[in-house]
């Protein structure tokens, strides 16, 4: 007998997430709105000539952490599928009037009210441990502040929770953001006091004890969409280093490395977020100890399960081999403030003092006064300043050129559109300054900054002595 088949069951059609809306007196550049969610995956839909716009996203499985983004402007989201958001907000007033409606909606306000409130307005009934840093805060002292602060944060989202339905697992999301940003406060101070007072912070014994419980295991993997929790967990693993190496200073003794992996490894368990740890760390020792990160490196790349990270790195390390005194500076050839292009040949014969900066950045700004002065007192002599600003748009490099007026003899200012010239010279925080020789080899990576007065003298006076 044939086999008889019942009416066939149609596919189920995909469920189709929206996130759509109207943004009033947009910049005519914002022609784009952009979703990203689910480990950094992108929608985009155009925004239209009045404001509105319809973003859908056919392939969401799970609730997920994104954020929208327009005008190089961007707010959190969190969504499930089939969501059906509607945006409004007026964009010179971003932050403050971002709205939702529809389905989704009520967990998405709580996170831009939450962020208005406690980040970007001035409403929070507590301030930020954080912008309280000082030179003098103590330890017990920035405990305190973090308590109440992310106490005040619980407080939020209980009261917002009375008031409006909020799902368990947004809850508990919301309560983990709360947390890891709590953790990412404590854990900054160390590395704080350490940049500020440039010796390691007195730490009481139970410090670190705020560590236990965290949701740390699986940081790395929870990372989504959302740049700010992103900054975020990347920020907490990059201050987790003092925590693993207290003093910030890796020796070559391999037993060190082993030491810093037993730790992590209690804490982090086997995971790719510790692996990250040790990826980050040992990334950042490379600007401070080539042979402590070469004596490291075995152990990280018995331990490590990322593959990528290890090749990575050794592409890190090699090129940080190249960067060393006695060995030819990597070369570049920009385009300097007048339009000129200039390379790095074309200063042989003259000591260089090499400065790497941004107008984004605080530290390098700061620097410029005492930078002025230098060049001043080696005004005639064969030293030339070259300064080559990195990720600038042009726009703003002459304006702060002109405004602080840091042209003028003895300098070149260039403008590096990209991150190549930087990594060329393993440049991976700012300020950074080098010494490069008559012969166009490198003679002090690392050199001292303009503000440390006497050793940069000395350093400039030693290298001027050699032909």
């Amino acid at each position: 007998m044939p086999l008889l088949l019942g009416p066939a069951t149609p596919p189920q059609a995909p469920r189709i997430t929206v996130v759509q809306g109207h943004i009033d007196h947009a910049p005519t550049t914002a022609d784009t709105v952009r979703v990203w969610y689910s480990q950094f995956k992108k929608a985009k839909a155009a925004l239209s000539p009045n404001g509105d716009f319809r973003v859908e996203i056919p392939d969401l499985t799970a609730p997920t952490a994104g954020m929208v983004e327009v005008g190089r402007q961007h707010t959190s989201l969190y969504f499930s599928p089939g969501d059906k958001l509607q945006l409004t907000l007026d964009f010179p007033r971003f932050d403050e009037t971002v709205r939702y409606t529809g389905r989704g909606a009520e967990a998405n306000n709580y996170l831009a009210q939450s962020l208005y409130t406690f980040e970007f307005g001035q409403k929070s009934p507590v301030p930020s441990p954080n912008m309280l840093l000082t030179a003098t805060t103590t330890p017990e002292q920035m405990r305190q502040r973090a308590d109440a602060f992310r106490q005040a944060r619980l407080d939020f989202l209980q009261a917002y929770a009375k008031k409006h339905k909020l799902s368990p697992d947004f809850r508990s999301e919301a309560t983990r953001r709360i947390t890891i940003r709590w953790a990412n406060s404590l854990m900054d101070y160390p590395a704080y006091y350490l940049g500020v007072n440039r010796k390691p912070a007195a730490l009481p014994a139970n410090y670190y004890d705020f560590l236990q419980g965290l949701p740390l295991s699986t940081l790395y993997e929870q990372m989504s969409g959302d740049q700010d929790e992103n900054s975020t967990a990347m920020m907490l693993l990059i201050n987790y280093r003092l925590r693993l190496l207290p003093t910030d200073s890796l020796t070559a003794d391999p037993a060190q490395a082993r030491q810093m992996y037993d730790l992590a490894t209690r804490e982090l368990g086997r995971t790719p977020t510790r692996d990250q740890a040790m990826y980050l760390l040992l990334s950042y020792q490379l600007e401070k100890t080539l042979p402590g990160v070469l004596a490291a490196y075995p152990t990280f790349r018995a331990e490590n399960r990322d593959s990528s990270a290890s090749q990575q790195l050794r592409r890190q390390i090699e090129k940080r081999q190249n960067v060393q005194p006695g060995l030819a500076a990597p070369n570049f050839t920009l385009q300097d403030n007048t339009g000129k292009t200039v390379s790095l040949h074309d200063l042989r014969g003259k000591v260089v003092y090499l400065d790497f900066w941004g107008t984004w950045c605080p530290p390098c700004l700061q620097e410029m006064p005492a930078s002025l002065r230098l060049r001043q007192q080696f005004a005639g002599r064969d030293v030339v300043f070259v300064y080559i600003s990195v990720g600038d748009k042009e726009d703003k490099w002459q304006r702060v050129l002109a405004d602080k007026q840091l042209t003028g003899p003895g300098s070149v200012h260039l403008r590096s559109t990209g991150s190549t010239d930087a990594e060329n010279y393993q440049v991976f925080s700012f300020p950074a300054y080098y010494i490069i020789g008559r012969d166009g080899r490198l003679l002090q990576a690392g050199a001292p900054r303009p503000s440390a007065g006497q050793p940069a003298v000395t350093a400039l006076e030693a290298a001027l002595q050699l032909r």
